[in-house]
């Protein structure tokens, strides 16, 4: 068995290092993919979201409004309209995100403490900019509000003291947790960059696995290792394991260190969750190669398996809004379980509990399921290959 695994090994080796095809997939797809998500979102937050601003009033008050507006570090005033219609336009060809309305006589009212309103329009087809501008709008509004009438008060013989707490009788205080700066490049590329990696891991393996069976080598595989099964996949899959660890540490680094997401546990221990990760998708890899009939249908199901799998993640959408058996539906995905593994442990520093302990069961699930096809593997290396 050590012969003809160290045999194997070395041949898969070779086949790495003396193939730019495979070596541009392995390693150049991964850092070019990790390297544009990770300065995509560099910024950490959107900034200066152009909006459009129709002005009825013309007085001091609604240019002050138009100044805290512009000021905001989210809105910029990139247009000023002359009518409603013409606002809207900006919106409807993408020019600008909202469009916010100050209407007329808006200084008499705000003086008489008639609470005019301030209307703003925004795109909500896309989710991001219009979550922001309506925050700081209404971020915004609220504090020009209580300005003016903090001056009301005052000027009907309120000492400062009394008209704050008048406004404000109730003061709040939050607090951020986990991603206290609201990085939204440390939020996403927590689910990008692993989500990337996973289809490369998928797609090399079942390449490495089916190639074999591709060109009919079985039988030739078979007595290279005196027909030991345990020898071929592991050494045929182990030196795609090393490289993709190298290249998931890598990863990890770009995740915590570049782009700063929060890191509140050990980063040994998230490599080697990542190293669970990688053998998983290894091992439904052993599992999609041993039950199709070519190497290009394997590769159809392997690439599309793990590119639905983010959509089930529950990432950007909470689990908990989903339906309950979408929820269940889940965990047929195992990057569902290790996003969840690294969130709760690395970012959020939570020890090993049951709900941990769930997700490594559903990689120990996953394991079984590739350690069980090697059979079937073996049978089609049997056969010689798809072919036979």
């Amino acid at each position: 068995m050590k012969k003809g695994f160290i045999s194997i090994f070395k041949e898969e080796c070779i086949c790495i290092f003396t193939s730019i095809r495979l070596l541009l997939l392995m390693l150049g797809v991964p850092v070019f993919l990790f390297f544009m998500y990770s300065n995509l979102l560099s910024e950490g937050v959107a900034r200066n979201l152009p909006i459009t601003l129709l002005d009825l009033d013309k007085s001091s008050l609604s240019r002050q409004f138009a100044r805290m507006v512009d000021a905001n570090a989210t809105m910029e005033i990139a247009y000023e309209v002359a009518d409603e219609w013409e606002g809207q336009q900006t919106i409807r060809t993408n020019k600008s995100y909202a469009l916010i309305i100050i209407p007329r006589d808006f200084q008499k009212h705000a003086q008489k403490g008639l609470a005019p309103n301030i209307t703003c329009y925004y795109n909500g087809q896309y989710l991001l900019p219009a979550g922001l501008i309506q925050r700081d709008f209404q971020l915004v509004a609220g504090s020009f509000s209580a300005g003016a009438k903090i001056e009301v008060l005052k000027k009907s013989g309120n000492m400062p003291e009394q008209a704050m707490g008048n406004v404000m009788a109730i003061g709040n205080e939050n607090h951020t947790l986990f991603n206290p700066y609201l990085n939204y490049g440390a939020y996403l590329n927590l689910g990008f960059l692993p989500m990337a990696f996973q289809i490369i891991v998928m797609i090399v393996t079942i390449y490495a696995l089916g190639n074999t069976l591709k060109y009919n080598k079985g039988r030739e595989l078979l007595k290279q290792t005196d027909n030991n099964i345990v020898a071929i996949v592991f050494g045929k899959i182990l030196p795609y394991t090393i490289v993709f660890f190298i290249v998931g540490y890598f990863m990890n680094s770009i995740i915590f260190y570049k782009v700063e997401a929060p890191l509140n546990a050990s980063f040994f221990m998230v490599n080697m969750i990542t190293l669970s990760f990688i053998v998983v998708c290894q091992a439904i890899a052993i599992f999609i190669t041993s039950i199709v009939t070519s190497l290009r249908t394997a590769m159809t199901i392997g690439g599309g398996y793990t590119a639905l799998a983010f959509s089930f993640a529950g990432y950007t959408f909470p689990p908990e809004g989903m339906s309950g058996f979408v929820q269940g539906l889940n965990y047929i995905f195992p990057f569902h379980s290790y996003l969840r593994f690294v969130i709760n442990y690395a970012v959020r520093g939570i020890s090993f509990n049951a709900m941990q302990s769930a997700y490594m069961l559903v990689f120990v699930i996953f394991l079984l399921l590739g350690l069980l096809s090697i059979p079937l593997y073996y049978r089609r290396l049997k056969k010689g290959g798809y072919n036979v």
